[in-house]
């Protein structure tokens, strides 16, 4: 099972549509996290949870909060939304998350976790999973997650093996994965540094119990990546097409939800900053799109893109 991480600003409700249009491969797709901001939602979180924007197979939303207060109104709006799963980030990294107490921010807190999980459970009928880390400061810290995890009836826990100071450098910690293999009683999922073929045949072979796994920005360079893991062949042509396609979709579908044609170009190029890994010269071809100071500009430096790989 290949999961698409939430990745804020990347993997959006345009990105996911597209994607999913294009290729099959990915079983369960992730809405970046949802938070409440002075008692309630973002109209931009509204639109990522429309039923109509996810019309993939299996969707779980992801919410970052601070308190049970705050978890329990986004589960509300979620099962109302029509959504009977959501997903519980403890693994938020970002400075500006966890010293709010949210994300990775709560992981030194076992106790008022505890205390949100028992409440959570009396209080909703919705599935809930977890993503998080090893921990804030410390990859010790996950030791006294775990028994907290082990006493609720969670559908999964996705991990990420790095400590949130880390944010996504420096080694994977992987005695803390292992750790959490050998002390969790619920199915683990592996997130984490898997950007090639070769990264998850290695990482089976550490860990042969994982039969689930997070990819993030594995996929946003190589949108392949998820059939060469199910060992499913395409042509080169079709490749080709495919990327073609991808881009298409994506581009007509930022232009219908964004206000201007500057607001486009702008997350055009930032979709670019990791799309630009499927062409051979990977700098040369971002560096082309992002000097683009138009969507004229843009489209012929688009084209020339896609010319590069005939």
């Amino acid at each position: 099972m290949i999961y698409l991480a939430p990745i804020q600003g990347f993997t959006d409700f345009v990105y996911r549509k597209a994607y999913s249009k294009v290729f099959t491969e990915i079983d369960t797709y992730f809405i970046p996290y949802i938070s409440v901001k002075n008692g309630t939602i973002l109209r931009k979180y509204e639109r990522e949870i429309l039923l109509h924007n996810n019309p993939q197979k299996r969707v779980i939303p992801q919410v970052l909060v601070k308190d049970l207060n705050e978890l329990l109104f986004l589960s509300e709006i979620l099962k109302d939304t029509g959504y009977n799963e959501i997903n519980l980030n403890l693994g938020c990294p970002f400075p500006m998350v966890t010293n709010r107490g949210k994300g990775a921010g709560l992981l030194p807190y076992p106790e008022k976790l505890k205390a949100m999980l028992v409440s959570f459970f009396e209080r909703s009928n919705l599935k809930l999973s977890i993503k998080l880390r090893t921990g804030l400061n410390s990859p010790y810290e996950i030791e006294a997650i775990i028994p907290v995890l082990n006493d609720f009836p969670l559908t999964e826990i996705i991990f990420h093996p790095r400590i949130a100071k880390q944010l996504y450098k420096g080694e994977i910690n992987d005695s803390a994965f292992q750790f959490a293999m050998n002390n969790l009683n619920h199915k683990l999922v592996y997130n984490g540094d898997i950007f090639t073929l070769a990264d998850i045949k290695k990482r089976k072979e550490q860990f042969p119990e994982i039969d689930n796994w997070m990819l993030g920005r594995g996929i946003l360079m190589n949108p392949f990546l998820p059939a060469e893991i199910k060992n499913i062949k395409i042509l080169h042509d079709d490749k080709i097409e495919k990327l073609k396609e991808f881009h298409r979709l994506t581009f007509e579908g930022y232009s219908e939800t964004m206000d201007n044609s500057g607001n486009v170009l702008n997350k055009m190029k930032q979709f670019w900053s990791y799309f630009s890994f499927s062409f051979p010269n990977q700098r040369k071809v971002f560096k082309a799109v992002k000097k683009s100071k138009n969507l004229v500009e843009y489209n012929l430096a688009a084209q020339k893109a896609f010319f590069s790989l005939y």
